[in-house]
């Protein structure tokens, strides 16, 4: 075999299966749009971004601290949510959050094992609807990690049939009207962005749907605890003003998710449980970063939000005529930062928006550290304290343990309770049979050259030694 012809043979043969085993990334099977943001030919992907990249998109912080440091950080993650001529991502549409949180917001340990070339959005209708589970805000751990608890956006309208002890999913209906998931503006309309002149509550673009704010969550906690309330601390939980707050769960029952009451200042807040502070926290940090700017004239979709502590006469102004938004707090947002380090679940979520729908990303998720650097008046800059920015363990799935270690990964003696599904990214058990058979498709050709070198190496011989033979004669 010559040379040439062995190259030929190792093309035809090779080509094929290297291109089925590393399928491109097809779109997914549906029609769902969302303006500028998605179309049809887009290439969903569930990976997770690396440190060299995260690294590059934020470039070289240096030791900036202060205003200095929020400015910087806003021309890293602005986006124009008006002209997209740049390439950047539109935001999305307010009704399509919802359905964007089938990606963004999906319970990867309890919803079925899917690929970015099989992944499709969902209806209520859809023969499937009831095995897809999102991670809500404000549910515990527990019972997000457990099937018979938690649920999906898509028995929202169902009706309700108090017999029942569980969601019908074929009957359509809820034991409880309280089931459900609402659209979370963690960083509160009321406060910078919700149109008030005319009575109306529109949801342009921009800040109403920042899907880095805008979160999955339990219907009731929304609307009983948070509403338009500041989070904050409940002073006294046992006052006879303190509201204690439940999230309804599937299976019928309901547990604590926290507490609505006054503040030290006599403010009235609502004070998550302890495992949400943290990403409550960076859901604001990130808000009054991203919204930083005070224009000449500001609007709903760009107001001027601004994160500070309480004090009387405090300069600040929270006028939605102007759009301006105050959230009071700083000081407990900080700690709460700290005290509830980033999990797995906003980690892969960050990167999810990033790469799928708003091309930017939460620096408060990425390096947690930079919050003091940033908001923290008496923060004198460090350099011993900066640490690379935070990663998924590639052995855990994208749960909400918060559990990571200084290194940025999770400690996978500490679960979330739920059994471990096949992760998003990885190959499929088609791959590396397929793969596989390229290797054995390689050593076959191997033995095959080697054979030839073997056979020319005896021709060679035998010819030398008809030439010294016929010397002797």
């Amino acid at each position: 075999m010559t040379k040439k012809n062995r190259k030929t043979v190792l093309a035809t043969l090779l080509l094929p299966l290297l291109l089925s085993a590393y399928p491109a990334k097809n779109a997914a099977s549906s029609t769902f749009v969302v303006g500028k943001s998605y179309d049809k030919t887009q290439k969903l992907d569930f990976s997770d971004t690396d440190v060299t990249s995260i690294n590059s998109y934020y470039g070289d912080v240096g030791t900036k601290t202060k205003e200095e440091m929020k400015d910087y950080l806003y021309s890293k993650i602005a986006v124009h949510n008006a002209d997209t001529t740049d390439g950047k991502k539109d935001f999305i549409t307010y009704n399509d959050a919802g359905k964007w949180y089938q990606l963004t917001d999906r319970n990867w340990s309890l919803s079925p094992s899917v690929s970015e070339e099989s992944f499709s959005f969902l209806t209520s209708s859809s023969e499937d609807a009831s095995s897809l589970y999102l991670y809500n805000m404000y549910i515990s751990d527990s019972s997000n990690s457990n099937k018979e608890k938690a649920f999906s956006n898509l028995l929202n309208g169902f009706g309700t049939d108090t017999s029942l002890s569980h969601v019908d999913y074929t009957a359509k209906k809820v034991p409880n009207s309280y089931i459900q998931v609402d659209k979370e503006h963690v960083w509160a309309k009321n406060h910078g962005f919700k149109v008030t002149k005319d009575g109306s509550d529109t949801f342009v673009k921009g800040a109403p749907t920042d899907l880095h704010h805008l979160v999955a969550a339990d219907h009731n906690t929304n609307s009983a605890g948070h509403n338009d309330e500041y989070y904050g601390i409940v002073e006294d939980k046992t006052a006879s003003d303190t509201t204690v707050v439940y999230s309804y769960l599937s299976d019928n029952t309901s547990e604590i998710s926290g507490y609505r009451g006054k503040n030290k200042e006599g403010q009235t807040v609502f004070e998550p449980t302890d495992e949400w502070k943290g990403d409550v926290a960076r859901c604001l940090l990130y808000m009054a970063t991203r919204y930083s700017q005070k224009l000449d004239q500001n609007t709903q979709g760009e107001p001027y939000l601004a994160l500070v502590d309480y004090k009387a006469g405090n300069e600040y102004e929270d006028s939605n005529d102007t759009f301006h938004g105050t959230h009071y707090g700083l000081s407990t947002y900080l700690t709460w930062n700290e005290q509830d380090p980033v999990s797995n679940y906003e980690i892969h979520r960050n990167n999810l928006i990033y790469s799928n729908v708003q091309d930017n990303r939460n620096p408060y998720i990425d390096h947690p550290e930079w919050a003091r650097r940033v908001f923290d008046t008496a923060y004198t800059y460090d350099s011993s304290k900066e640490s690379a920015p935070l990663q998924i363990s590639e052995n855990n799935n994208p749960t909400h343990d918060s559990s990571l270690s200084s290194s940025g990964s999770t400690d996978s003696s500490s679960s979330s309770g739920a059994g471990k599904e096949e992760e998003p990214k990885g190959l499929s058990t088609t791959q590396i049979i397929i793969i596989a058979a390229v290797a054995g498709v390689l050593l076959l050709i191997a033995v095959m050259i080697l054979a030839n070198k073997g056979r020319k190496k005896k021709k060679s011989n035998y010819t030398k030694k008809k030439k010294n033979k016929n010397k002797r004669k």
